[in-house]
């Protein structure tokens, strides 16, 4: 079943999701949906950068709007093939592509064998930007300060990326053979959110930690309990067993949304980070949703969450059936609406 890989709002009335095969949009919030593009377009990321401008990439496909999504244009892909994309204008942007994913890691960031891409026409022409290898996540507040996740390390450059400092520490290896991977988002005043997952996993839990990351450095703010971070203990626990996705709301707050395999019918538990990460608040769970796999939060009170509600077998059905969804709040996660659901498939 295709599902949701990405999703962005960039106000709290527009908003777009893409999956394998179709794009989603909004205008009012998300209490109504419509299909702007279908087919097999094989979709894993979005990034709009206004109402208007806005990029959705898969490995088989790019895309490019500049009326909101009413008309997307194809755009020649590179070689190698672009995953992701975060773009600072109309014309400026950076992208991660090629590579290859270990062990059925997410689609949109390479473990091993990513470069970074750089554009200066919206995305029509890209020429490599040097960067430490394996590069995973990338993105940039203008086009000298940027932040970039590569081989499960963070690292920061404030030269558009003549030269990159790690702020990390070296991920440790647990002998599953599978790397660390970090993923990054900007943030207002030249701040970052990242999130380290691995390397490996055990026990039903994958070792994954969230930094909030500025001029100053990155400071580890929670780590799975069985999996801290070398050469000490952050404050708190990560929101639950198993990564999933993150927003970052501006540079005091993000929204860190993991899940549990182990919890029978499963869990999506959720925490908010503030005071750039010196608080975490435990949230509860999102409603509706047992494997979240995108998130776009505007605020702590108002955020989306896009992934699948699963219903496990009972003695009278004998099966189990999943939906792709897209869940919202806007009270903090008191309270979960669904506003998208798609088929229900066995």
């Amino acid at each position: 079943m295709p599902g949701i890989g990405g999703l962005q709002f960039v106000s709290a009335a527009q908003g777009w999701a893409v999956s394998q095969d179709k794009i989603l949009a909004t205008a009012d919030g998300g209490a109504h949906w419509q299909v702007q593009l279908s087919g097999k377009l094989d979709l894993t990321s979005v990034d709009f950068i206004s109402g208007q401008d806005g990029w959705a990439v898969g490995t088989t496909s790019l895309l490019a709007t500049t009326d909101g999504g009413s008309r997307w244009t194809a755009l020649p892909e590179p070689c190698p093939v672009i995953r992701s994309v975060h773009f600072i204008s109309p014309a400026t942007g950076f992208a991660v592509a090629g590579g290859q994913n270990v062990g059925g890691t997410d689609p949109a960031m390479p473990v091993l064998g990513g470069v970074v891409l750089t554009t200066s026409d919206g995305g029509r022409t890209w020429r490599t930007l040097a960067t430490p290898a394996n590069a995973q996540t990338a993105c940039f507040s203008d086009p000298r300060h940027g932040w970039l996740g590569a081989a499960g390390l963070l690292y920061r450059t404030s030269d558009g990326g003549k030269d990159w400092t790690v702020l990390t520490p070296m991920a440790g290896a647990l002998g599953s053979g599978y790397p660390a991977g970090m993923s990054v988002e900007c943030a207002n005043d030249g701040s970052a959110w990242a999130l380290r997952i691995g390397p490996g996993a055990a026990m039903s839990q994958d070792p994954h930690v969230g930094y909030h990351a500025d001029a100053s450095g990155a400071t580890p703010i929670f780590a799975e309990q069985y999996f801290q971070t070398p050469g000490g203990k952050p404050a708190a626990e990560s929101p639950g067993s198993n990564a999933g996705p993150f927003s970052a709301i501006d540079s005091s707050s993000a929204a860190f949304i993991d899940w549990c395999s182990a919890c029978g019918p499963g869990t999506a538990p959720w925490d908010i980070a503030a005071g750039s990460g010196t608080t975490l608040a435990r949230e509860g769970n999102v409603g509706a949703i047992t494997y979240p796999q995108a998130a776009s939060f505007l605020s702590p009170e108002v955020g989306w969450v896009a992934g699948s509600e699963t219903v496990y077998p009972t003695p009278d059905t004998g099966t189990s059936k999943s939906q792709e969804r897209i869940v919202a709040t806007t009270d903090g996660g008191r309270t979960w609406h669904v506003q998208w659901a798609g088929p229900w498939t066995s």
